[in-house]
């Protein structure tokens, strides 16, 4: 992706507990430059957001294993989310972490977790920034599409998100993280390009004949829709449902994180 100026930074994955002179060395060997941020390996629930930033190579020592080890890029403080349905992507922009100087320090780690610092409604002092720091262009369009097109291309799938950040220095778009399956807190019309998603890949399979297809379909809208809590939502049909605008429906968010288990989503996930 270097030609629309795309990377991503040096990491290190840390599978199990090693001596810290280890850490240190490997660390140095890999290029990776201080402060670092480490993010847990977990996939999901509460200890999936925990994450930490370590300052010094004394301070490897707070390392929990599983984890990724990764170059800290001073951004401005703001994260592009990029989430991916099918052939549609939508990009909201959220709170991050704020700048910080490069290089060893002695400063004690820092640990947080993600949704104090990037949901929507967050407001954490890890998230000030200067008032001398200057806005930094969003990112266009036209990369992020190449972006999405290469992602799906080598994931060989449909339904993911990717954490995008700008490099103050160079305006480089950094790819700091993909998501399978993300909650897609904040896309207008989430379930609407879903059920559009599902119904273009099962057309797909029609070979099997219609009335197959129909009971695949209905089959991923019940897998989907069961798992959302309210009852509200339930109660009404799924054309209805549909046209609901979900952007600030955090049940919808947290439940889909679980559909993916079900067979018939499995299929509308990857791409066919």
């Amino acid at each position: 992706m270097a030609d629309w100026r795309i990377c991503s930074p040096p990491y290190l994955e840390i599978h199990s507990a090693a001596d810290l002179s280890s850490i240190q060395q490997t660390v140095t060997a890999q290029n990776l430059s201080f402060p670092l941020i480490c993010k847990t390996r977990v996939a999901h629930g509460s200890l999936s957001h925990e994450m930490s930033l370590i300052f010094s190579a004394g301070s490897l020592a707070d390392v929990r294993p599983p984890c990724v080890l990764q170059s800290f890029v001073n951004h401005g403080a703001v994260l592009h989310k990029v989430f991916v349905v099918g052939d549609r992507h939508y990009c909201v922009e959220r709170p991050s972490l704020k700048n910080f100087p490069s290089g060893p320090c002695d400063r004690e780690t820092i640990f947080f977790n993600s949704h104090q610092v990037s949901k929507p409604e967050s407001s954490s002092d890890l998230t000030a920034l200067d008032e001398e720091m200057p806005c930094l262009p969003p990112p266009s369009f036209e990369a992020v599409a190449a972006l999405v097109r290469e992602l799906r291309a080598q994931l060989g799938m449909a339904l993911f998100g990717v954490d995008i950040i700008i490099n103050i220095h160079t305006h480089t778009l950094t790819v700091i993280d993909i998501n399978i399956f993300p909650g897609y807190e904040g896309v207008p019309q989430f379930f609407s390009s879903l059920l559009s998603h599902i119904k273009s890949v099962l057309d797909k399979h029609s070979s099997a004949g219609p009335q197959a297809t129909g009971s695949v379909y209905a089959e991923c809208v019940a897998s989907i829709t069961t798992k959302v809590k309210s009852p509200v939502y339930l109660t009404n049909s799924i054309y209805r449902y549909s046209d609901r605008d979900t952007s600030d429906d955090h049940e919808l968010s947290d439940s889909l994180e679980n559909c993916v288990s079900f067979p018939s989503v499995q299929m509308c996930v990857q791409i066919q």
